[in-house]
């Protein structure tokens, strides 16, 4: 009986001994008692040989806690340092919350995780007490070479498998994102509309143009909509990757299409140059082009005007401008109208012969 005894009690023994050094893995979360506080942190009891030390950063916020007192922490490493182990109530507290989300999970409520590391296969993650993996087919909805990039980032995912008993979840952020997407798309359908000012980010230039994506959907700007300067193409004024606001001129809902304008945005150069003159002014211009009813020329300030024929000269009949002008000749002429709207300046030769301008 003696002997019995005595095996039963070093069998609870090394049970007890057994559940002590289970209970220092880490990763664990076990009950701690606060013990005291040093300036190295706060002290706990966490059982076994060693007691727990909660990080100077974490005590701060734990300043009303009193020797005694209870608390869950996580066992952060099994090596003590200094008699004692490095524990952590921050995480602990992080991994009861998440845990008691993961029945909503099961149920497919989306969640963030943190990706820890990468593989050839796909991301690893934690959430509480759970691994998850992000197999590398369900990380976006386009193959990824550099899965790398991802780490350290939060991603929203939606779990496609658990293992209760491994705790462990298998996840996608590529349906999450597809969703996402097509949630975004709906949106901006309902929501688009001409003269609508947009921002986009630039996703490609291409000869003609450039495509931006806006709220999920890719839209063109054709180069005659990038800059009132007509040699400019996209490539000159836009960079990939960049924001930025652009003006809606065309939206066909039936085949899903959608121009902007970049250009409209800007300060057009007819209302920056017409600052310098104003209607009365003398000014010195160069014929560029003669018409059947006008010629075109341009200003000093390479502002273009036209003369009608009835403004060319009022001392003769002009049958034909070309009686009175010749394209490259240098003239003087009277500013009569500048009409801002349709971007028109007219000018007149024939009101020089007023004597107000002698």
């Amino acid at each position: 009986m003696l002997n019995r005894e005595m095996t039963t009690k070093e069998q609870f023994t090394l049970e007890m001994l057994e559940q002590s050094m289970q209970g220092h893995k880490v990763g664990t979360i076990i009950e701690a008692a606060v013990v005291g506080r040093s300036a190295a942190g706060i002290v706990v009891n966490i059982g076994g040989k060693h007691d727990g030390l909660i990080p100077a950063d974490e005590a701060a916020e734990l300043a009303a806690l009193s020797k005694g007192e209870k608390l869950n922490v996580m066992i952060c490493s099994n090596k003590a340092i200094d008699g004692l182990l490095p524990v952590s109530a921050k995480k602990a507290v992080d991994i009861i919350e998440k845990n008691v989300q993961i029945p909503n999970i099961k149920k497919g409520v989306q969640f963030e995780a943190i990706v820890d590391s990468s593989g050839k296969a796909g991301l690893n993650c934690f959430f509480g007490s759970y691994k998850v993996f992000v197999p590398a087919s369900e990380v976006e909805e386009f193959y990824v070479r550099d899965l790398e990039r991802y780490k350290g980032k939060k991603l929203e995912l939606v779990a496609t498998d658990f293992d209760e008993e491994n705790r462990r979840i298998v996840a996608s952020h590529k349906v999450v994102s597809a969703n996402t997407k097509a949630a975004m798309q709906e949106l901006f359908w309902h929501g688009i509309f001409i003269n609508k000012i947009v921002t986009g980010t630039v996703a490609r230039i291409t000869p003609f143009g450039a495509f931006v994506t806006v709220d999920g959907v890719d839209c063109l700007v054709h180069n005659s909509e990038i800059s009132y300067d007509k040699t400019a193409e996209a490539k000159d004024i836009l960079t990939v990757g960049q924001s930025y606001q652009f003006r809606v001129i065309l939206v066909d809902r039936e085949v899903k299409r959608v121009q902007l304008s970049y250009k409209q945005l800007q300060i057009h150069p007819f209302d920056e140059k017409i600052k310098s003159i104003k209607v009365g002014d003398v000014v010195k211009v160069v014929i560029t082009k003669i018409l059947p009813f006008g010629a075109v020329a341009r200003l000093d300030n390479g502002l273009e005007g036209f003369i009608h024929i009835s403004e060319v000269t009022g001392k003769t009949f002009v049958k034909n401008v070309y009686e009175v002008c010749k394209v490259g000749e240098c003239k003087q002429a009277v500013i009569k109208e500048i009409e801002s709207q349709r971007k028109r300046i007219a000018l007149s030769l024939k009101a020089l012969e007023n004597p107000e301008y002698n």
